[in-house]
């Protein structure tokens, strides 16, 4: 057995696991539920349509996309915002079945992924666009921007581990950890400057043990690659330190050497000056922001670039208390966020895990022999490469997310670190403690046990419901009782409401519900059916065939010891059958309330006609609250 597992290379192991675990991690993660996915999805999209560069207008920023984006990711959107959320079988049907169609469009905003480069979903954006050019639905689109991505990663990915001189299992290890699996089966830009960073870090590392000196073509490569990450994501190119790792015998003469570390410093900067002079015309803070499109668009309320900048450079001291705060204060965001932490973050693993991994990490990078030994001048060289990168991430974000003055970084998330933390653990490196037996035999369970806990956990958080009761009805609006309220499939629930029960336009069956332009604000014409006891965390879904524009769909009450609360949501799918669209609404309840009382109705505050039909309501109660 020790024998076979013997012969079986890191890299291979790695193809095999990676496939098998894109494989599963797309069975269990819906669309667009990695961190700011919606707004990578548009900027890919805009990249894959050869737009580079974004589009602002006088206080809004992003670009022309497609209106059918929209139906497709309705019932994702409310899966990123609402924790308790739950998709459903004919919600994603509906959904995958949406047609690509780019002749209609609206301006959307992203102004939070509209900065970055066109390298950052250079792969995504070639196979949205090889995709698009085919009748094809817009998961398709979707989908192929995925697969593209996670293509370029697993190739990039292979190379690391093959060219890497040392630590081959450590670094396999690292690839294949929950979380870089998790961004790199989405859209995140994160994936093309992760592959970069690893890349130039095991060429240079391959660069530095070689026997032979570096050819022209190698610097060549080395130089390429880290341009390509100072246009990706400039906070990485502190790793150009490394190249001092690199003796000096490597060169030609120590005119090659200080020569072109010099060259590829200073193009570095020319690319980062140059791309920062350009996209930064186009930035924009939130309280300059459109306020009828500031919804979800993934900015900080108080960031603002300019007034940060000027408050580091005027306080001589601040920043390296950012420094130590954001290290030191709240460290376990980023050290579980590196390990895995799914959804918008907000989906962790037992606490055990992170400890487990973290050990294991440090057992594999404290006894996988190597062949090769990193000297003491190594060792802080590529200390301070990682450390000036994690600097230069610190005062990105700081720039960008945090109040002014706020003496903290808030967003220090662990997959920032993908491409930083392997050179803090290589530092582990020594020649005394080996380990005997292949570390696959350690590793091959540590993956996998890992990430089938991690796909579980995922898994269960999108598709398997949490709620302690649930109070649901539908009704098609075909009878009514004597009192002429509409009945629906609950029989202990009825609608009540003043307004017309027609025929001949209905969705199905024979009849529909039509609200006049405009109905009254006092609830006689709107269906209303009233419940009490709404508490703090409870979630209210609802969705309904409507035809013509202008209803909403309304969760309104008040309650005991608590404010009085208004919802009313008219979010609809464009997509019409016969001239229906879908109407959504998700409520969750934020109100502290002793006791309630909550009306549900449809409203037609517009001057159009309004048809409903098929309403699905349903209340979920939970123990926890929101």
């Amino acid at each position: 057995m020790l024998n076979l597992l013997n012969k079986i290379k890191p890299w291979n192991f790695f193809v095999f696991a990676a496939i098998v675990f894109e494989i599963v991690f797309t069975s269990v993660t819906p669309p667009l539920q990695a961190p700011d996915e919606f707004n990578h999805f548009y900027r890919a999209y805009q990249v894959s349509d050869g737009q580079f560069l974004p589009e602002r207008t006088s206080n809004r920023l992003g670009g022309e996309i497609p209106v059918c984006f929209n139906d497709f990711m309705v019932p994702y959107f409310y899966a990123a915002t609402n924790l308790k959320y739950v998709l459903y079988g004919l919600e994603v049907e509906e959904s995958g079945d949406v047609r690509f169609n780019d002749s209609i469009t609206e301006f959307k905003d992203f102004p939070n992924t509209a900065y970055y480069s066109p390298v950052s979903y250079a792969p995504q954006a070639f196979a949205m666009f090889i995709v698009k050019q085919f009748n094809c639905s817009v998961s398709s689109v979707y989908y192929a921007g995925r697969i593209g991505g996670f293509l370029f990663w697993l190739i990039i990915m292979f190379l690391v581990i093959k060219i890497v001189p040392v630590y081959k299992w450590l670094f396999t290890t690292l690839i294949l950890l929950p979380m870089n699996l998790y961004v790199t089966n989405s859209l995140s830009a994160d994936t093309v400057t992760n592959c970069l960073g690893l890349l130039f870090i095991s060429l240079t590392l391959k660069y530095a043990f070689a026997e032979n000196k570096l050819t022209k073509a190698q610097l060549f490569l080395l130089l390429i690659i880290i341009l390509l990450i100072a246009m990706a994501k400039v906070v990485y190119v502190g790793a150009i330190v490394l190249l001092f790792i690199i003796p000096a015998n490597k060169f030609a003469n120590k005119l090659w050497q200080y020569g072109s570390i010099a060259i590829m410093f200073i193009l570095s900067f020319i690319v980062v000056y140059a791309w920062s002079e350009t996209i930064m015309k186009f930035y924009i803070t939130y309280t300059e922001y459109d306020p009828k499109h500031n919804f979800y668009i993934g900015l900080s309320s108080c960031g603002n670039y300019n007034a940060q900048k000027a408050y580091i450079l005027e306080h001589g001291f601040y920043f390296f208390t950012v420094i130590y705060n954001s290290i030191f204060r709240h460290p376990e965001q980023f050290l579980i966020g590196y390990v895995g932490a799914f959804g918008q973050s907000d989906i962790a693993m037992k606490n055990i895990v992170y400890i487990i991994s973290y050990i294991f990490i440090l057992f594999l990078a404290v006894t996988e022999s190597n062949k090769f030994i990193l000297g003491l001048r190594q060792k802080i060289i590529i200390f301070i490469a990682a450390f000036g990168s994690f600097v230069l991430l610190l005062l990105s974000q700081h720039l960008i997310w945090d109040c002014v003055g706020e003496g903290i970084v808030d967003m220090v998330q662990g997959r920032y670190l993908i491409p930083i933390f392997p050179l803090l653990f290589i530092l582990f490196n020594n020649s005394k403690i080996k380990i005997k037996p292949t570390p696959l035999l350690f590793v091959l369970p540590f993956v996998f046990v890992i990430n089938l806990y991690a796909a579980r956990k995922i898994f269960y958080r999108f598709y398997v419901e949490s709620y302690t009761s649930k109070t649901e009805f539908f009704c098609g609006f075909e009878q009514k009782d004597s009192l002429g309220n509409f009945i629906t499939s609950n029989p202990e629930i009825k609608l009540g409401s003043a307004a017309m029960q027609v025929k001949d336009t209905s969705f199905t069956g024979k009849y529909c519900a039509y609200l006049p332009p405009p109905s009254r604000y006092d609830l006689q014409f709107g269906f209303n059916y009233k419940f009490k006891n709404l508490k703090a965390g409870d979630m209210i879904e609802i969705d309904a065939r409507q035809k013509g524009v202008g209803g909403s769909l309304v969760i309104a009450g008040k309650g005991k010891n608590c404010n009085e609360f208004f919802f009313a949501s008219n979010a609809h799918s464009l997509a019409e059958i016969n001239g229906w669209n879908k109407i959504y609404s998700v409520f969750t309840m934020t109100e502290k309330c002793d006791s309630s009382d909550v009306t549900f109705f449809m409203w037609n505050p517009s001057d159009k006609k309004v048809y409903f039909d098929h309403i699905n309501f349903r209340i979920k109660k939970y123990d926890k609250g929101y």
